[in-house]
């Protein structure tokens, strides 16, 4: 069984991002091709650290999407521009198979004349990239090579080295003009699709988008994961086959990859949302939907985007009933209505046993959803919920050591520079 195949796997990452801001993943292609022309004319990389590296350019913002400072790194409008860099080494060194190139990331922002005293083993490509960033922001033109201004800075702000290199590279490969026209996306796309991933792989990088949402707040942090940890006991004490037992455990994974379009205002809203915002916020299905077709398996698709369907044809988003869902279908959406139940917000504690039991058989009487799976919950509420905690235990350690480390690094920053 595979839930994706390797070369979809960059694919779907770019899909999902470019939701939020296409600035951004437009401005890592870019950058991540003139990282690799610059490592292809320099010919002492293996494919494979080529590959690696240019992947870790091509999502070298990715920690943006937890905050708020997009328009402004985009514009560069600031220099405190370590909070993005921060979050995008958090999010590769503890989400990642890139782990080990995690510090390309990190220092991608850091003047060349500082970045020694980091000691990095990546500080020659992080000099790389931080050239390559500001070539693309500065949108060079191949009319203009390297402005004079960069030359300026040579050794102060940028690698004398790499700006050597860029040009050499410029010079053989053209850059600047495949940039310009956008012909480089086909070289880039021919040359990322040699990636070979492994199934432990491909599910770290489906995690790491997941997360990319999710690590925005302890309480999206643990709904994910009580619902995978639901769906899967749910499955098995149900009986599925071997097959529905994978599809179930990964459109659980993924079903609310959707909310990565939904505006943080209203995922973290204090209350109750308006009708305005729960129409927005139920937008997030029919977004699931576009992320995963074509790159995921049809089945695992259904399974995650029909989470919100009701037996008697009252959810959404298309409204189908009761012939129209397979089993682990309701299962999942049992499994969704736990863990919102059982999760902590702002405005709700989490609900005891009586009244979640009460609320799904209350809801399985009316036809919404399903008895039998309803009845399995009754019967291991118990079991299925200390399986929860434990399951949570993991991820929510992560969580607490990402948002620590965060912290010491930006001091260390803070002090450093």
């Amino acid at each position: 069984m595979n839930v994706i195949k390797s070369r979809d796997v960059i694919n779907i990452l770019k899909r999902a991002l470019n939701l939020i801001d296409e600035r951004l993943i437009n401005h890592g292609e870019r950058v991540g091709y003139i990282i690799y022309k610059m490592m292809e004319y320099e010919n002492k990389y293996s494919q494979q650290e080529m590959l690696d590296y240019t992947i870790s350019a091509l999502f070298h913002d990715i920690g943006a999407y937890k905050t708020d400072e997009i328009d402004n790194m985009i514009k560069f409008e600031t220099r405190n521009i370590w909070e993005h860099s921060i979050y995008g080494y958090l999010f590769f060194k503890y989400l990642t198979p890139l782990n080990d190139f995690a510090e390309t990331i990190l220092f991608h922002h850091i003047d060349y004349n500082k970045l020694t005293k980091f000691h990095s083993k990546h500080e020659v490509i992080s000099s790389y990239l931080n050239l390559a960033d500001r070539i693309d922001v500065n949108k060079i033109s191949s009319r203009d090579i390297v402005p004079e201004k960069f030359y300026r800075l040579r050794d102060i702000q940028y690698s004398g080295h790499a700006l050597d290199l860029f040009n050499n590279a410029q010079q053989k490969y053209h850059i600047l003009e495949r940039l310009e026209d956008n012909s480089y996306q086909e070289e880039l796309n021919q040359f990322l699709e040699k990636a070979v991933f492994t199934s432990k792989e491909k599910e770290e990088f489906l995690q790491m988008l997941i997360y990319s949402i999710d690590f925005r707040s302890e309480h999206t942090v643990r709904h994910t994961i009580t619902t995978v940890s639901v769906a899967d006991q749910l499955g098995k004490l149900i009986g599925l086959n071997a097959k529905d037992t994978y599809n179930l455990h990964y459109g659980a994974l993924l079903h609310d990859i959707g909310k990565i379009s939904t505006p943080l205002n209203i995922l973290e809203a204090p209350r109750g949302l308006t009708a305005e915002e729960m129409k927005i916020m139920k937008d997030h299905v029919a977004v699931s939907e576009i992320i995963l077709k074509d790159y995921i398996d049809e089945e695992i698709v259904q399974i995650a985007v029909r989470h919100h369907e009701k037996l008697d044809g009252s959810g959404y988003h298309k409204g189908l009933t009761a012939d129209q869902l397979t089993l682990p279908q309701r299962i999942l959406a049992v499994a969704d209505i736990i863990s919102a139940l059982y999760g902590v917000r702002s405005y709700k504690t989490s609900f005891n046993k009586d009244k979640i039991l009460s609320i799904l058989i209350k809801e399985a009487d009316k036809g919404m959803i399903s008895r039998e799976v309803v009845d399995c919950v009754k019967e291991f509420y118990d079991t299925l919920m200390e399986n929860v905690e434990r399951d949570c235990e993991e991820p929510l350690q992560k969580y607490a050591a990402m948002n620590e480390k965060y912290e010491s690094l930006y001091n260390q920053f803070l002090e450093l520079i």
